[in-house]
């Protein structure tokens, strides 16, 4: 259900980031940054599959020396129906099978509904960049950086021995 976006997926993305609720949360990019990270060899762009485009992601700094992966964008097309956690499983899944030793992520301080997922899946708060987001909306935001290292997240995927 995952799968590395094409060129074809451009409207959907397109589409998603500029969901009028999302103007204060999500950074839009252009169709030339689109080909950029399809192109690019730090970063990847994903598509999440639900009899059609579900959701989309972008890593970055898949090339880091330090193998820390950046979730820099995840936007899921209808919310609360558990796509997000779908998403973020598939993903970590990934990533960390790939060889990923950190993923992170900064999700803005007053999307809770964000740092609450991302905090289910595993991801713990690290710290507080103040101001250092320019959104879409003129205004600036707080950022918290969220990380996961993949010994926790195999700690969380492996089950529990029974009792």
């Amino acid at each position: 259900m995952l799968r590395t976006a094409t060129a074809a997926d451009f409207p959907f993305i397109q589409d998603q980031q500029a969901r009028p609720e999302l103007e204060a949360l999500v950074a839009a990019d252009t169709i030339e940054a689109l080909r950029g990270y399809i192109a690019g060899a730090d970063t990847e762009l994903l598509i999440w599959e639900e009899d059609g485009p579900a959701a989309f992601i972008l890593l970055a700094g898949l090339r880091s020396g330090s193998r820390n992966t950046e979730l820099r964008r995840i936007v899921v097309a209808e919310v609360g129906r558990g796509t997000g956690q779908k998403v973020l499983s598939a993903l970590m899944e990934r990533v960390f099978e790939r060889g990923t030793h950190r993923l992170w992520l900064d999700v803005a301080a007053d999307n809770p509904r964000a740092r609450a997922a991302y905090a289910k899946a595993g991801f713990r708060e690290e710290g507080l960049l103040k101001e250092a987001w320019a959104r879409r909306t003129g205004d600036r935001a707080d950022l918290v950086i969220m990380a996961i290292l993949a010994s926790e997240w195999r700690a969380l995927a492996t089950p529990a021995p029974p009792a």
